[in-house]
């Protein structure tokens, strides 16, 4: 049966932290994979240039194709050449079935010539009835719903790098709810920090701008500009890649676990309210993921997510019981996020 178009857009979510290394685009692609699972329609999105996500999802063969063929709408660069040199509209976006209800636009490292344009007309979206300024910063949430729409897809979901520039900045733009991966260190605690400043200064410099224009074109009686307002709500925090010993986490993390909580309301909800002492009783942990290093590679080869791993792809003896362990995690992790994301309330794309 033919789905329906989605008017307004899906709920979309992205998967953002300010340091590399915490395993955020398995995470992505497993999670897309579940909701899929799960029964939700969802378009997938590689918009990070360092294009690991589709070198997870798809074989070389195939991006190596993509890449060369060079047709408009194959990836998301192709997708918004003309909106970066300032001569066109969007391409419309192809993409890849990767599963039942499960869609990828690739990546493609000819996305980060981008990062320029998108840097230099962040400042021009001040100025009233800059068309071109906003044409360029809003050219992702355009290409999510044309996506989106495309394919009936009811949930969007974002691989983006760790970065915090221009690239990202339009990225979270487009986005709805944002969840934070963690690993219990230095490192992480003091990327909250990044993290809850830069969506606090992106959301505040975006609505002024977004008003101004809305002003401006309502005082000249025109139709405004694509002008999303997306939340970018932080739905939660997930703590990954952990080590234990006798099922508990080693006594090297256990001070950086403990001060997650604190961090996460303080930093990146900017409330004051006491915290919980412990991860586990924090109502903003939405899932606490062990380490599955032996299944990696596996997934990696056979570009499948964890809990679809078989004995095909090389899963022996106790990685069994591992594949067991990752479809559980996953699945009560995909139902925690979709429980939040669906309480937030639905923003029309276009204001």
């Amino acid at each position: 049966m033919k789905r329906p178009r989605v008017a307004r857009g899906p709920k979309s979510l992205v998967l953002f932290d300010n340091k590399g290394g915490v395993g955020k685009t398995t995470l992505t692609f497993n999670l897309a994979h579940m909701f899929a699972r799960l029964g939700r329609r969802v378009a997938l999105m590689d918009l990070d240039p360092q294009c690991n996500l589709s070198a997870l999802a798809l074989p070389d063969h195939v991006l190596e194709s993509n890449w060369d063929d060079g047709k408009p709408g194959q990836t998301v660069a192709s997708c918004v050449e003309k909106v970066r040199i300032g001569k066109g509209e969007l391409a419309q976006p192809g993409g890849y079935e990767l599963a039942d209800d499960l869609y990828l636009l690739p990546g493609d490292l000819r996305l980060s010539r981008f990062e320029s344009r998108l840097a230099r007309d962040w400042p021009q979206i001040m100025a009233e009835d800059n068309e071109l300024a906003l044409h360029a910063v809003t050219a992702f949430d355009r290409l999510a719903v044309s996506f989106a729409n495309r394919i009936g897809a009811e949930l969007l979901l974002f691989d983006v790098g760790p970065s915090l520039g221009a690239l990202n900045r339009a990225v979270l733009l487009a986005s709805d709810a944002v969840v934070v991966p963690l690993a219990p260190d230095l490192f992480s605690l003091r990327g909250l920090q990044n993290v809850g400043e830069v969506l606090h200064e992106w959301r505040e410099e975006w609505e002024t701008a977004r008003v101004r224009n809305l002003q401006s074109a309502s005082r000249r009686r025109e139709p405004p500009p694509w002008l999303p307002q997306r939340g970018m709500q932080p739905l939660g925090y997930v703590v990954q890649q952990q080590l234990t010993i006798a099922d508990e986490p080693v006594r090297a993390y256990q001070r950086w676990l403990k001060q997650i909580p604190a961090s996460f309301a303080e930093d990146v909800l900017q409330r004051s309210d006491p915290a919980p002492g412990s991860v586990q009783d924090d109502l903003h942990c939405l899932g606490f993921l062990r380490h599955f290093a032996s299944l990696v590679p596996l997934a990696q080869a056979a570009h499948k997510p964890l809990f679809e791993l078989a004995h095909a792809d090389g899963v022996v003896g106790s990685q069994y019981q591992t594949v067991a362990r990752a479809t559980k995690a996953f699945e009560q992790l995909a139902e925690a996020i979709l429980v939040k994301l669906d309480a937030l309330g639905v923003v029309t794309a276009k204001q």
